[in-house]
Parts: C-alpha cells; sequence; structure tokens
C-alpha cells in the first residue's frame, strides 16, 4: 500500500470508528480521555473546569442565549461585510492584466465556499485559483480541486515547491513546538509559506487582491489580526521568521529567497490580502450545506479528516504526548462556544484523537511513516505508544 492510501485508509477508518463506534467504546475508555467541558467540549488539560463541568471561559462570558443558532444582529459584523463589499465591488475589472483576485483554493468547503459566493455576488470579479502542494497533500483534497476547477469554471495554477523545503521546515517546527502546540508551529508556518508564496503570485502576475478562506479564529489566534484585510505594513514587509522561528535557523540564504520580501517593492503594485470568511463570519453548517445545495461537493468529502494534509494525524499525536490535548481544540471549542459549530460533531473526534494517540488505532501506521519521512524517530517528538495497535 502507498503512502498516500495508507494515511487516506487511516483517515477513513478514524471519521468511521468516530461516528458509528466510539459512542459505544468510550464508555469503555473512560480512564484514557479526558473530562470535558459540558459546553464547548474543552478539554480539562487544556482549560480548567468547574465542580459542574463548565469551563472558565464558558462560566465567564456565555449566556444560554449565545448556544443558539439564531443569528442576532451584529452591528460590527454589519460594518465589516460593508467594508468588504466595497472593496470587492471596486476592484471588478482593474487588475492591469487578466486577473482581480487570486483567491486561495485547499480543496475543502471553506474555499470552494469562498469562491462559489464571490462568483456569485461579484461576477465581474476576474477570479484565479492557487494551490501549493506541501508534498503531504491529502488525495481527497487534489481530487476535489480536479473535480470542482471545471464546475466552478475558474483558471487554477497549481504549485508544487520541492518536497526537501517542506521537510526541513516541517521537521524543525515539529521539534520546536510553541505554546500552541503543533497548531501553533507546524500548521502556522505551512500556512504562513502559502500566503507568502501567494504574494509573490500576486506580484509577478499584477494581480491586486488575495483572498484567503481563513476563519475569524485562524485570523485573530493565528495571524494576530482584529480585521478582514492584512494591514499593508505587514504586506511591505520582508519575511524573517515563521511561528516564532527564524528562517535562518531553518534554511539557506538560497530558501529563504522563496519566502516573501515585499520592502524593495512598489506599494501600488503589491496585492491587499483579505480574508472575506472573518468579515462573513459563519456557521460551520450554513457552509456545509451551501457547498452541498451548490451541488459542487460530496458531505463525504467535506471533512477536515480527510481533505488535511497528511501529516495531521501525527500532529495530532504529538499535541496529546507533549501538551495532553489537541491544539486544534483552541480553534473548534471556541467555534462551539460562539454557536459557529456543532459540539456534538467534534467532541468524539477530540475523544477519540486522544485515545488512539495513547494506543495507536488507526494512526499508529500512518504516524511511523510520517516521522520516517521527516527522518524523525518516536522519541524525537515524545511519542510513546502504550500498546500495541490492533491490526485493523
Amino acid at each position: 500500500m502507498t503512502r498516500k492510501s495508507e494515511a487516506l485508509r487511516a483517515a477513513k477508518l478514524f471519521e468511521f470508528y468516530v461516528r458509528t463506534i466510539w459512542p459505544w467504546h468510550r464508555l469503555f475508555a473512560k480512564n484514557k480521555i479526558s473530562r470535558r467541558c459540558l459546553n464547548c467540549a474543552g478539554s480539562e488539560e487544556m482549560i480548567s473546569l468547574n465542580s459542574k463541568k463548565i469551563c472558565q471561559l464558558c462560566e465567564k462570558n456565555l449566556t444560554p442565549v449565545s448556544f443558539s443558532r439564531l443569528q442576532e444582529s451584529n452591528p460590527r459584523k454589519t460594518k465589516e461585510t460593508s467594508e468588504l463589499n466595497e472593496i470587492l465591488q471596486s476592484y471588478q475589472g482593474v487588475g492591469k492584466n487578466d486577473y482581480d483576485a487570486l483567491v486561495l483554493f485547499s480543496g475543502g468547503k471553506d474555499s470552494t465556499y469562498m469562491i462559489r459566493r464571490i462568483q456569485n455576488e461579484y461576477p465581474g470579479l476576474r477570479l484565479l485559483s492557487f494551490t501549493i502542494d506541501n508534498g503531504f497533500m491529502s488525495v481527497v483534497a487534489k481530487e476535489n480541486i480536479a473535480g470542482l476547477i471545471p464546475r466552478l469554471g475558474i483558471d487554477h495554477v497549481f504549485v508544487t515547491p520541492k518536497k526537501s523545503f517542506y521537510i526541513k521546515l516541517f521537521r524543525y517546527a515539529i521539534t520546536h513546538l510553541n505554546s500552541q502546540g503543533s497548531y501553533g508551529t507546524v500548521d502556522f508556518s505551512d500556512g504562513e509559506f502559502m500566503l507568502d508564496s501567494a504574494r509573490k503570485l500576486a506580484f509577478e502576475k499584477k494581480i491586486p487582491l488575495i483572498l484567503c478562506g481563513y476563519s475569524k479564529y485562524q485570523v485573530q489566534n493565528g495571524l494576530h489580526l482584529e480585521s478582514f484585510e492584512s494591514p499593508r505594513a505587514r504586506e511591505l514587509s520582508d519575511r524573517t521568521e515563521t511561528a516564532g522561528i527564524l528562517l535562518k535557523d531553518i534554511f539557506s540564504q538560497e530558501e529563504i529567497k522563496m519566502w516573501w520580501h515585499g520592502s524593495h517593492l512598489d506599494s501600488l503594485s503589491v496585492a491587499r490580502l483579505l480574508f472575506p470568511l472573518y468579515a462573513w463570519d459563519l456557521e460551520e453548517d450554513q457552509i456545509k450545506n451551501e457547498v452541498v445545495q451548490w451541488g459542487l461537493m460530496n458531505p463525504q468529502k467535506q471533512s477536515p479528516i480527510v481533505t488535511n494534509h497528511q501529516l495531521i494525524p501525527l500532529l495530532g499525536v504529538v499535541d496529546i504526548h507533549k501538551l495532553g490535548f489537541g491544539s486544534f481544540e483552541f480553534e473548534f471549542c471556541r467555534m462551539i462556544r460562539e454557536g459557529k459549530a456543532q459540539k456534538s460533531d467534534w467532541q468524539p473526534i477530540f475523544e477519540f484523537l486522544e485515545y488512539t494517540a495513547q494506543t495507536g488505532l488507526f494512526v499508529k501506521p500512518t504516524v511511523l511513516q510520517s516521522l520516517q519521512e521527516l527522518n524523525l524517530q518516536l522519541t524525537d517528538v515524545g511519542i510513546e505508544f502504550n500498546r500495541k495497535n490492533p491490526e485493523i
């Protein structure tokens, strides 16, 4: 079995087990999983719970209405949506060459939703979609992209840097985790290089806008921004570090040139970077339902478990062993807390990841293969499975 097919098999088995078997299995595995907040499903390893099993954030900030699925009037959201609309309207047809906006396209539901909605609402905005393969890209994500490009009727550029570049980045990042674990180090640095590659491509093709499908959480907690647009000072700066790691500690001078350096460029030639989903601030179910109704994505091909890159199982296991919880919980627990995601969807995933990270069930083969590709051992990342992975 190939590396990619093994990773996909593990992801599908994980997802199947979570949906169908784990609700029963967990009754016999309570000694291997942490207590969780009854409201947001946050692990007690991540945030303190009170005697009623409610976490500090839920206890302090939430009222029962916050858990309603009803959309309430939000003046700031209305203002941001209006400002985004004005920008997108004004950039229709203004690109110097063939395109007005470069759209980052991962093959997942969020970027698919973003492209279709923009096409529907701003038909004069000429789009070029952009995908970068980090060498560990999901087979399902690639299949999604291949099938969606003709259905979306959009031009597309696929960029594949040398895998050795990514191996250097991921190998260093996973052995130098920051306080946000794999999410804030490996996944964040991967995203930073994706954005930098988009900045370079937009500059080369004289495209004035870049549109990225990051959620409000990813923008706020990952990029540390409080706006749907990246500030000009950031776009006109030079990349020297990623996730708090100096590039010179990882790469050669030639490799550092692959990152973004905007300080010497004409500011009028540097694209504006926008995050439409920040302004739209949608519920996860709304995005899922829309892409299905538009006839773009099968629900079975939307799951981040099968569309995300092949290092995700390794990152999740490392987090459990290093932090006691999966670092991606930061994002999804907040979404649950704010009524943007379903606790019933995510708590079983959190719990089963915690269990399988200890036992190796389903994930051990792909974890070992990922480590081999990164030239690392279990001990290098602090993993110690406490019993053999059952044959599945």
